[in-house]
């Protein structure tokens, strides 16, 4: 489970540099846009806490975020990512910093392939909160789509042979299954997700 929590966790994490100035909000000279999207806090030094993604041109490569630069600088090592996120499941009015993603364990299903092979399936779901905003004109659901696809790609097969995602080897198959259940934030801008998967040990 902690590596699957790992992977998880790095599923939002994106590095790149940018030009910082001093009380602007505007980062120029973005070494790739590639995995950044509105909403995602971004990390690093002269960054204010809970920073956000507010705009990205693609045409002009710069990104503008919520709050200003303390510093200026050239070539600054920035990454993006959740907020807040643990093992134990907290409730969403307990979580000022979003996004936020918990990982919690759920049951267990044994049973026998023959008489000396177990296997195992282990359940687990995954709850991320996301504040949706409160623009009347924007879409509700965007980041927290735009965060659960970002978790979808952290499953894709690690082994090319059988097109599973095995953790790199610990366990036999690691999946999203199941009924993905959504609140979009449309009435209060809390936005909440929660995601099933299934791991299977041989």
């Amino acid at each position: 489970m902690q590596a699957l929590f790992s992977t998880l966790v790095g599923a939002l994490q994106v590095s790149f540099t940018a030009t910082t100035e001093a009380n602007s909000e505007v980062l120029t000279n973005v070494s790739s846009l590639a995995g950044l999207f509105l909403g995602l806090p971004v990390f690093g030094p002269g960054m204010q806490r809970e920073c956000y993604i507010e705009a990205i041109d693609t045409v002009g490569g710069t990104v503008t975020l919520t709050e200003p630069a303390l510093a200026s600088g050239t070539a600054v090592a920035l990454t993006t990512g959740f907020q807040t996120t643990g093992r134990r499941i907290k409730f969403w009015s307990d979580v000022a910093a979003q996004p936020a993603l918990f990982l919690r364990g759920m049951d267990e299903d044994l049973e026998y392939q023959n008489i000396i092979q177990q296997a195992q399936t282990i359940r687990a779901e995954v709850w991320v909160y996301a504040n949706a905003g409160s623009d009347p004109d924007a879409v509700p659901e965007s980041l927290l789509n735009n965060i659960l696809d970002a978790l979808q790609a952290a499953f894709a097969p690690d082994d090319p042979m059988q097109q599973r995602f095995t953790l790199g080897g610990l366990v036999f198959w690691c999946r999203i299954a199941g009924r993905l259940d959504k609140l979009t934030g449309d009435i209060d801008s809390q936005a909440i997700a929660v995601v099933p998967v299934e791991i299977t040990v041989p």
